[in-house]
């Protein structure tokens, strides 16, 4: 619920009444990253609240936390469009007063060093260290004891689809095509200046094949290991897209050989419904369970395939769940993607399959939709006729002004074994999908 605390503040020989209006912030016991803009800030003020947005502060379980406030636009001035950052853990509150108040001032956390091309980005404490590419995707090489090329191209996007699709017109779909944003023309990267807890890049990238599909990509990362990407795919256009996806590679392996994929237990899996089994039994099957306080987690090397039904993934048609991750027990560090909230699955089959899923394939986190819908479906009894195997029936139909949003968390930790590492997951996991601003 919003408040405003108001003040009493004496001016000779004049009383005036000063108001702080608080902007309660709820998140679990895990600091989680934070990253709101003005214009968000301002539709929680009241109509009549006039805010001096210079003595902005941010308080923390009682105490004034580091901040900062991040001029996206360029425009040299506080507006709607410019971010404020910071961490939260437990109840923090956003406090904006209606009259002049000092200016918060902190030391940068970090040193940005720009070369010929890509910008090398340095935490002053040594514990991280990573790369921003002209594409403004993230490449980390440190985190904390550990020097390896820990994660590369975070926030890329895979896309496919018929570029040349006169569907609506003829029927036609044209010639498929298949990129990645590598591909894409760069129309802005910007490094921000850093601040006390992050450094945020912000990119606009735009497609040459598939015209009218526009990449909005901001990353922040944090000084304590947390990569907060918010990628937005916006369509100026008509599109018939197959795929449409955002990527981490290289996740942890091939830095560390030893390296295991960790996630819940897939709530649908394509092949354990073909089995008529569960999705447990499924990778139980296949010796990929452990548990942890009785709960079951799927667990394999992060390079094996893992025999899949079929298919080359080591999974594809997926439920999307609260994270995954892969970790090295012999490095003792490791990278979760965790989800700011669990998506719905459908009841129905095909509307499932027209949503985000999940994808792990050629040690890359795959995001969002994959449209190939192979003969496989029709081979088994308990898909068959769920979706049209008619390549013109497949495709994700966008329209001019359609946005789709990935947001995503993607975090470096450190942890002894496999189940120490499920259990700071799990709380981090809590504290970021608790996450409520203003509510």
């Amino acid at each position: 619920m919003k408040k405003v605390v108001y003040l009493m503040v004496m001016l000779l020989p004049v009383f005036l009444f000063a108001a702080v209006f608080e902007i309660p912030v709820k998140a679990g016991g895990v600091e989680v990253p934070v990253v709101v803009t003005i214009g968000e800030l301002m539709d929680k003020l009241p109509e009549d609240f006039d805010p001096v947005w210079d003595g902005i502060r941010v308080h923390v379980k009682g105490a004034q936390a580091e901040f900062q406030i991040e001029d996206v636009d360029g425009n040299g001035r506080l507006s709607a469009p410019d971010f404020l950052v910071f961490l939260a853990r437990d109840d923090a509150k956003i406090q904006i007063p209606d009259v002049s108040v000092a200016r918060a001032t902190f030391i940068p956390a970090f040193i940005v060093e720009k070369g010929a091309n890509k910008w090398t980005v340095s935490s002053k404490d040594g514990n991280i260290v990573f790369e921003v590419s002209e594409k403004g995707l993230v490449k980390v090489t440190k985190f904390k004891n550990v020097s390896a090329a820990l994660v590369d191209e975070v926030g890329i996007a895979r896309v496919s689809g018929w570029p040349e699709s006169t569907f609506y017109i003829n029927g036609n779909l044209g010639n498929h095509h298949e990129e990645t944003s590598g591909n894409f023309r760069t129309v802005y990267v910007k490094v921000l200046d850093p601040g006390p807890v992050a450094v945020g890049i912000v990119a606009r990238l735009e497609s040459e094949k598939f015209r009218g599909l526009v990449q909005d990509l901001v990353i922040h990362v944090f000084k304590n290991g947390d990569i907060l990407v918010d990628n937005k795919f916006r369509f100026m256009t008509y599109a018939d897209m197959m795929k449409l996806q955002t990527m981490i590679t290289r996740p942890i392996i091939p830095a560390f050989d030893d390296a295991v994929h960790i996630l819940p237990v897939f709530r649908r899996l394509v092949w354990a419904d073909q089995l008529n089994i569960t999705p447990l039994e499924y990778w139980l099957e296949r010796n990929a369970i452990t548990y942890v306080n009785k709960v079951p987690y799927i667990t394999f090397p992060a390079g094996s395939n893992m025999k899949p039904l079929w298919w080359g993934a080591t999974y594809i048609f997926a439920s999307m769940e609260r994270f995954r991750s892969n970790f090295s027990p012999k490095g003792k560090v490791g990278i979760a993607e965790i989800l700011p909230e669990i998506p719905v699955i459908y009841a129905d089959y095909k509307k499932w399959l027209d949503s985000d899923g999940w994808v792990y394939e050629s040690l890359e986190f795959r995001d969002g939709i994959f449209k190939w819908m192979p003969g496989e479906f029709d081979a088994y009894p308990s898909t068959t006729g769920v979706y049209s195997m008619k390549v013109e029936n497949m495709p994700n139909r966008y329209k001019a002004g359609d946005v789709v949003r990935h947001h995503r968390l993607y975090s470096l930790y450190n942890a002894n074994d496999v189940e120490s590492a499920i259990k700071w997951i799990e709380e981090k996991t809590k504290s970021f999908t608790s996450l409520k601003i203003g509510e």
